[in-house]
């Protein structure tokens, strides 16, 4: 989700502009509730945020052939626009497939969305990319799959394409169940797969969680380029009676590397690929807020903050598919990690 012409110095301005002042540890007692949301805030799956250069903010979600939003700031209000490919996907995979969670980015002016075609439970999923010139309803085009080769190793969905900058190399994770998080490239034309093998990046072995919808981001503390990988874990999608052992619920996890191939650590020096770290971001907490996931993170230029953004379930509401909220908090990074805050 990145517009790579203006944010490698936005981010490098914002960077140096805060404190090394260490925080408090994380506490889930001091999450704060999402920020305010108005107008369309509801029926949002793992979301993708943008915001064009005339200061319109668009935000992609899965479901109804990936749904695309407007909005002039961050807290709304939300208009739904329509469909990305109203069409569906020119991508086969199975009866009744579904388009999963975009991931926008501006490149060279132009607009890249990733999306993964899928079906609940299946591991024969594969991702594809979309362009547009202006990010409106109407104006997208599918270009199909990307090429990355099927395995049984890991499941072709929650695409995330990282590049630092726009004279980078491009980095392209994805991954859900089996062995989880993986990281390849693409070639230089942003639609097609590099022939990278892809590598392993994060993996959780204690069989008891899973991990998916892997996120880049790259921040400096003190000096040190940091690239941070956040990561959903638990179950996503549980409704009652059948919710999950408290604590195995989704949640935002995060590790984080002095390179973006990793290997990456945790906050308690646990390895994320092969020693089960994860340092948890948010998670449930009070009455309002459950199995936050799906999760990306922006630099909020109208704030000047970084955000967090998600999908919730708010229990007072419902479990259901449709009764999904979009979420999102600020982030501090100061201390070396990102701890969320109002």
């Amino acid at each position: 989700m990145h517009s790579f012409d203006v944010l490698f110095s936005t981010l490098a301005a914002l960077a140096a502009s805060v404190g090394a002042t260490p925080l408090n540890s994380r506490q889930a007692a001091s999450w704060p509730d999402p920020e305010a949301c108005t107008g369309n805030c509801t029926y949002v799956h793992d979301p993708s945020v943008i915001r064009r250069s005339d200061g319109t903010w668009f935000r992609f979600s899965t479901l109804g052939n990936i749904a695309i939003a407007t909005a002039p700031s961050l807290t709304g209000p939300w208009t739904y626009e329509g469909a990305m490919l109203p069409d569906g996907s020119s991508i086969d995979v199975i009866a009744g497939q579904g388009l999963w969670a975009p991931d926008v980015s501006l490149l060279d002016g132009t607009y890249y969305a990733y999306y993964a075609v899928s079906s609940s439970g299946i591991q024969t999923s594969d991702i594809g990319v979309a362009t547009s010139s202006s990010a409106d309803v109407g104006t997208w085009t599918d270009h199909g799959s990307i090429g990355i080769p099927k395995s049984s190793a890991y499941n072709l969905i929650d695409p995330n394409f990282f590049q630092q900058c726009d004279t980078c190399q491009n980095y392209f994770s994805f991954g859900s169940a089996w062995q989880m998080i993986y990281q390849t490239e693409l070639n230089t034309d942003w639609t097609s797969w590099s022939g990278e093998t892809p590598s392993q990046l994060a993996y959780n072995g204690s069989g008891s969680t899973f991990e998916e919808g892997s996120f880049q981001f790259w921040w400096p503390v003190d000096g040190t380029d940091y690239y941070y990988l956040f990561f959903s874990s638990g179950a996503c999608c549980n409704t009652p009676p059948n919710l999950a052992p408290a604590g195995d619920e989704y949640k935002i996890m995060v590790c984080r590397s002095t390179s973006p191939t990793g290997p990456f650590t945790d906050e308690a020096g646990n390895n994320c690929q092969t020693g089960n770290g994860g340092t948890l971001v948010l998670g449930s907490h009070g009455s309002n807020v459950y199995a936050p996931g799906g999760q990306g993170v922006i630099v909020d230029p109208d704030s000047g903050l970084i955000a967090l953004y998600y999908h919730y379930v708010n229990p007072t509401i419902g479990y259901n598919f449709d009764q999904f909220l979009f979420g999102f908090n600020y982030l501090d990074f100061s201390s070396g990690w990102p701890v969320v805050t109002s």
